[in-house]
């Protein structure tokens, strides 16, 4: 090895140490803060707050030796992207901290104790997202990017859980107080922050790894309209052609069916679209399962008919097509050119 690979080799070293104990020092805080928190502990919490000083010096420091090794090596591709994503990774674990000093400052703002189920579910939801965190660091450090892809999955089901509890949390009768709700509510929305970031360390991984610069988000749309009415059906067809790889569609009434409608079967095949697998769902069978869609789409009629209250991160749209049966060339018009509109937006250039 020449005397240029082993500083090289050297400086990396350090950095990867100095982000790897900075990542120590975070999750430290942030089990210490859900402690101080949980039982009151305003020593703890006043420790974990100042305790920031340092990670944010370290923070500075690691971003001063990231550029330095740039400028003074110029690396490679692999390098360069190495170190690229070390530097976000660095920022990822900057706000993790601040979300440790700002879970800490809430709990130091309650007057009562939390209820004993809003413990619980902060107690397990923490645990889960530090996990995460934690193990999305160590994929990181062993530059394992089949391990991070798992764990971006894994991030992405805390979010579900998160409507679950914030619908407990904002219930009509809740006994809490508007102080205590709102800091409950800002510990959880933390807690899930930690599990996003865990989730862009994951996405460094990758990029630093294979060179992916983000793994494509697969978006998930719900159609929803009348027993019989075959717009869903149709909508699910020409979604699954355009954009089988960036979206999920599926379709839900009040009744399920597993037929097209004669009229619907034949014009599907005129039109060369996919006609495996269109099962109308139950919708009452989906109730609990509305938070994994990230917007549900009325075919007729408005969305209070169909669904009493969307999940907390699930938006609604509302598209009157008209009868299908009647005219399935126009509708399948309309269809195509507001999903095209939709996945435009929601996905951009990552639409495909």
């Amino acid at each position: 090895m020449s005397h240029f690979e082993e500083r090289l080799e050297k400086d990396l070293n350090q950095i990867r140490e100095r982000v790897w104990e900075m990542g120590e020092d975070v999750e430290r805080a942030l089990r210490n803060a859900k402690q101080a928190l949980l039982v009151r502990d305003s020593k703890l919490a006043f420790a974990t707050v100042l305790g920031d000083n340092p990670i944010n010096r370290e923070s500075r420091a690691c971003d001063r030796l990231c550029h330095r090794f740039i400028a003074r090596h110029l690396p490679g591709a692999g390098h360069l992207r190495e170190m690229a994503a070390t530097i976000r990774v660095n920022v990822a674990l900057e706000r993790v901290g601040d979300y440790a000093v700002t879970i800490s400052r809430e709990g130091l703002q309650l007057r009562e104790d939390l209820p004993e189920k809003f413990i619980v579910q902060i107690d397990l939801i923490a645990d889960e997202s530090f996990q995460i965190f934690s193990q999305a660091r160590k994929a990181f450090k062993e530059g394992n990017a089949e391990s991070a892809t798992t764990l971006m999955k894994m991030s992405e089901q805390i979010e579900g859980k998160m409507d679950v509890i914030y619908d407990q949390l904002f219930s009509e009768g809740t006994s809490l107080g508007a102080r205590t709700t709102l800091t409950a509510f800002v510990v959880f929305s933390l807690l899930k922050r930690v599990a996003d970031q865990a989730k862009n360390i994951c996405d460094q991984t990758v990029y630093a790894v294979r060179g992916v610069a983000k793994i494509p988000k697969v978006y998930r749309f719900l159609f929803v309209d009348k027993p019989g009415s075959g717009a869903a059906q149709l909508a699910m067809a020409i979604g699954r052609k355009n954009y089988p790889t960036s979206a999920v569609f599926r379709a839900a009434s009040s009744e399920s069916s597993k037929e097209l409608p004669p009229s619907l079967a034949e014009f599907v095949q005129e039109r060369g679209l996919e006609d495996d697998d269109l099962n109308v769902e139950s919708l009452a069978a989906l109730a609990h399962d509305l938070s994994e869609f990230h917007v549900v789409i009325t075919l007729s009629g408005k969305i209070s008919d169909y669904v009493d209250r969307l999940p907390f991160h699930t938006s609604a749209l509302e598209w009157e097509v008209g009868s299908g049966a009647e005219d399935w060339a126009e509708t399948y018009r309309k269809l195509h050119s507001r999903i095209t509109d939709l996945m435009d937006l929601v996905a951009g250039d990552e639409a495909a």
